[in-house]
């Protein structure tokens, strides 16, 4: 007896198939139908049941999310153990007929009614959950913990990074506007046609929401701390491309003026060769800030004292940029989410 299958892979370059099967169809996100099925593909997670959010159903919404490749497959019932080896490697989860969605083994992780199985495994990339025990077995040692629930980020496997040339351009529009934003606490706000003259590339390169705020003739309070707080930001996007040497743990605030030197003595020397650290450097650094932010999130909404040991202010900077680096739900920097 055959069964229609269809799986959906995150990895960027999925196994060769080498099960028996009836190969029926592949699509990847060059198909501008297969953005549109994946967003259908949401909702059916979302609404089933109650449609609360939950940790399973923010997994599934998650991988979805993160799919470059959906497969169509007829197999033979007893050859779904074959099928099951390729499924782990290509990270697959699997819609079958019955309406369920399930790990490559077969086990269910929610059903139609929106019911799920708490010791399904949810596929994540080998990589990706021993990047994530790196992290946690890091923390431990500082005495700070995160719930084993609380899943792995993206995977080598899966990732698309920002381009450099992209990050070094970013680097200087952030670079800018929190020098405006220092100028506009001190009362001294310094004319845009200045940024211009000594620094063009990060002009060209700001968000509607920095150049609104360098433009402004007179921002909110609120506005000028936001804004001050993105040199935390600076910081991981000039470590990324090399600019600083170290990314040290969020236990202080950034040296402010070495940042702008490494930012202008770039600018005004023109960006020629930029190139990023290791993908699995960038990957480590995002993982350790997603997991601290949790904790700081947590004592927070517990209304605890913070450890010593951590800023949550410093923390939520340096996941915004690395989300952004990371192109998480591929959102624009004014967008960027960081949810924990």
């Amino acid at each position: 007896m055959s069964i229609l299958v269809n799986a959906y892979s995150t990895v960027t370059n999925p196994p060769a198939i080498h099960f028996p099967c009836e190969r029926l169809n592949q699509r990847g996100l060059d198909d501008p139908e297969l953005m549109e099925h994946l967003n259908g593909f949401i909702g059916y997670v979302m609404q089933a049941g109650d449609g609360q959010m939950n940790a399973r159903r923010y997994a599934l919404y998650r991988h979805i999310q993160r799919v470059k490749h959906q497969f169509s497959f007829e197999i033979e019932e007893d050859k779904l153990n074959e099928f099951a080896a390729w499924g782990w490697q290509a990270n697959v989860i699997v819609y079958m007929p019955d309406g369920t969605i399930r790990n490559p083994n077969g086990v269910v992780l929610q059903y139609p009614d929106g019911n799920i199985d708490l010791d399904a495994d949810v596929p994540y990339p080998a990589e990706a959950l021993q990047r994530k025990a790196k992290s946690e077995q890091y923390l431990e040692t500082l005495g700070l913990h995160t719930p084993i629930s609380l899943p792995p980020v993206v995977a080598e496997s899966e990732v698309v990074l920002r381009t450099p040339d992209e990050v070094a351009k970013r680097a200087l529009a952030v670079m800018l506007t929190s020098i405006q934003a220092e100028s506009f606490r001190d009362d001294e706000a310094i004319d845009p046609m200045e940024f211009e003259e000594r620094c063009p590339m990060g002009v060209a390169a700001l968000s509607d929401n920095e150049r609104d705020f360098i433009h402004s003739k007179q921002p909110t309070e609120q506005d000028i701390v936001n804004m001050s707080w993105r040199y935390e930001a600076l910081l991981p996007l000039q470590w990324a491309i090399n600019w600083q040497a170290e990314l040290p743990f969020a236990d202080s605030v950034c040296d402010v003026s070495s940042l702008v030197e490494k930012g202008m003595q770039f600018s005004e020397q023109g960006i020629t060769t930029v190139t990023l650290r290791s993908v699995s450097e960038l990957l480590d650094a995002l993982d350790l800030h997603y997991r601290l932010h949790w904790i700081a999130r947590d004592f927070r909404i517990k209304e605890k004292q913070l450890p010593a040991s951590i800023m949550e202010g410093v923390i939520q900077e340096r996941h915004h940029a690395l989300n952004w680096l990371t192109c998480f739900e591929n959102a624009d920097w004014d967008d960027v989410d960081t949810p924990t």
